[in-house]
């Protein structure tokens, strides 16, 4: 390789650094306008004002404010899937593990931001739905998903009076319960430690009592 297609290679990879830093830039400025003002009133031109950057750069990268939506939420979706995943728990007898897993999926479901899309997803529904779809496939298919796996690796699942995969969705249940309904509904709603861990050890009780044979 020569000395002027080596600098074109270094060119080329600074512009494609100075792109993906620009689209991030382009999300979390979008991701905070977004939960502030919701789809319909949030503003394009905000996001460039926060951002930096230009209207004709945003457009370029999302095409219009609907495709930049669609990626603010995918990127959520994302980091959403990455928070309910639990430190290694394979390690622990099976009741303590889905206590584990109880406790780090209420509180990532509780976060701000996470009620706050989940609102905006809903109120927006009818108007994407496939949005909505992608919504339950990463997110509400992801927790039991989790569950499933944990439960087929630490018992054996003939011990289960329910098939896995229907004991996972069940445990999801256990663990949103209605605090999670509580909490879209109420902003001033809050869920203490000491009530969180209370919660998810009742329900992991109640699941095991209900969907492990004795």
């Amino acid at each position: 390789m020569g000395p002027a297609t080596r600098l074109e290679t270094k060119a080329s990879a600074r512009t494609q650094d100075r792109g993906v830093a620009r689209r991030q830039a382009f999300l979390e400025a979008a991701r905070e306008v977004f939960l502030e003002q919701g789809y319909e009133v949030a503003s394009v031109n905000d996001v460039v004002r926060r951002a930096g950057g230009s209207l004709a750069t945003l457009y370029a990268q999302f095409g219009n404010k609907e495709g930049l939506f669609f990626a603010v939420v995918q990127d959520q979706h994302e980091r959403f899937a990455s928070e309910i995943k639990p430190d290694c728990v394979d390690h622990l007898p099976i009741d303590e593990g889905l206590i584990a897993i109880g406790e780090h999926y209420l509180r990532a479901l509780l976060t701000r931001d996470n009620l706050a899309f989940y609102r905006i997803i809903v109120s927006e529904g009818r108007k994407f739905p496939e949005l909505v779809k992608r919504h339950v496939a990463a997110s509400a298919d992801k927790m039991p998903d989790v569950v499933a796996n944990y439960i087929e690796a630490r018992s054996k699942p003939d011990r289960f009076t329910i098939d896995v995969p229907h004991a996972g969705a069940y445990f999801n249940g256990l663990i949103r319960a209605r605090i999670h309904y509580f909490a879209l509904s109420d902003p001033d709603y809050k869920l203490s430690e000491a009530e969180l861990k209370e919660h998810v050890r009742g329900a992991v009780r109640v699941f095991l009592n209900g969907a492990i044979s004795r």
